[in-house]
């Protein structure tokens, strides 16, 4: 991936070394879950986030200074956890929620990986926080370089698209030296 990998689709930039890094990241990660998962979209302003009450959220800094955060549903939680411990959940407990911090985690550090030795490079990760809840909202400040991708899990067992959606959201804006 060249350093400065943005593309433009009809007079939307989309910085697309972060966008990749993000979604390998969370293939990545996923897969140690034993989930597959896809891209369902791509925002680079901020939304709202979906109706899910676990968000993990985690700081990062170095070239680039922000945030991660990584909002699911209570079923992708549950998945997820039991896949990455091997053990079987089925509601959120405490075990869940230290799992979700910890893949938050995960994917925290796989796009430090990605990122590194470019103009985006994160050097140090905070310790992950957890959310538990729905009913909030995240400001942004201005100038940050966000980017939100949707995923989708592969579970056929889940009829319902809010339980199988989940968003991972980075807001980054550039350190000044």
């Amino acid at each position: 991936m060249s350093q400065d990998s943005v593309s433009e689709i009809r007079g939307l930039t989309i910085n697309t070394l972060i966008t990749n890094s993000i979604i390998m990241s969370v293939e990545s990660c996923l897969q140690m879950c034993d989930l597959k998962t896809r891209v369902v979209g791509i925002t680079k302003i901020p939304i709202h986030l979906p109706d899910a009450p676990v968000t993990g959220m985690i700081g990062l800094s170095g070239k680039c200074t922000g945030f991660l955060s990584l909002t699911m549903p209570n079923r992708v939680a549950t998945l997820a956890v039991s896949g990455l411990s091997m053990e079987e959940y089925t509601t959120v407990n405490a075990q869940v929620v230290d799992g979700v911090g910890e893949i938050t985690n995960i994917i925290a550090g796989g796009l430090k990986t990605k990122l590194y030795n470019t103009p985006w490079m994160i050097n140090n990760i905070t310790v992950p926080s957890v959310i538990l809840g729905s009913n909030y909202n995240i400001s942004y400040t201005k100038g940050i370089e966000y980017c939100g991708i949707t995923f989708e899990i592969d579970d056929p067992e889940t009829m319902s698209i809010q339980n199988r959606v989940f968003m991972v959201n980075t807001s980054l804006i550039q350190a000044t030296s």
